[in-house]
């Protein structure tokens, strides 16, 4: 026979504040499922850093409503407590900010010279006629990262849409195409252009 309490509805509240509780638990942990997974995706680029930024300001956010709503937990004992594998999550918690934007509060130049160093080594490798999708792309791609996560630079900003516009388009290609000469000179004569766009924002901001 079947025994009746193995039907019976399990229920996890017994009145509408407890179920509000369980409820306000359930958005927490989905918040946290799925920052970790945003951190993944970025890692392993599926997802562009603008793209990234957004999400991750999003569910921080989302994060501090549901804290607040679920009273007085710490999110690493709740993490635990209910076994959850967040490590990434938490740390973009603690750290209260996507990875690509650095703390530059009225500090921008601290970032500045790994920028410079960035661009002159993608100038070098283009100087150098080299032309590969794979020897060019991870200079490329640091200096996409870096550059935006200098905060104070505008989303519209002339050099960061110049170095995105060459990131995107190398993104597409496989590792082992080339450049042609005449998208390398474009590419190096547009760089340049953001280059000095950049050195001209720094020596606005110092004035």
């Amino acid at each position: 026979m079947n025994n009746p309490n193995l039907l019976r509805e399990v229920r996890l509240w017994e009145n509408n504040s407890e179920r509000e509780q369980v409820e306000n638990m359930g958005e927490l942990f989905a918040v946290l499922n799925a920052l970790e997974c945003l951190e993944k995706m970025f890692v392993k680029d599926f997802v562009t850093a603008d793209e990234y930024k957004t999400e991750c300001f999003k569910l921080l956010d989302q994060y501090k409503v549901a804290m607040r709503l679920v009273g007085g937990a710490d999110v690493v004992t709740f993490a635990n407590k209910y076994r959850l594998q967040v490590p990434a999550a938490l740390e973009r918690i603690r750290e209260g900010r996507p990875v690509v934007v650095k703390d530059d509060k009225g500090n921008l130049l601290k970032n500045v010279a790994s920028i410079v160093e960035v661009f002159i080594t993608v100038f070098d490798h283009l100087k150098l006629d080299q032309r590969a999708v794979d020897e060019l792309f991870p200079s490329l791609n640091d200096l996409y990262t870096m550059i935006c996560a200098v905060s104070r630079l505008p989303d519209d900003f002339d050099a960061k849409l110049k170095v995105k516009k060459w990131h995107d388009e190398l993104s597409k290609k496989a590792a082992a195409d080339q450049l042609s000469e005449d998208d390398a000179r474009q590419m190096l004569f547009e760089l340049e252009g953001a280059y000095s766009s950049f050195l001209n924002f720094l020596h606005s901001q110092q004035g």
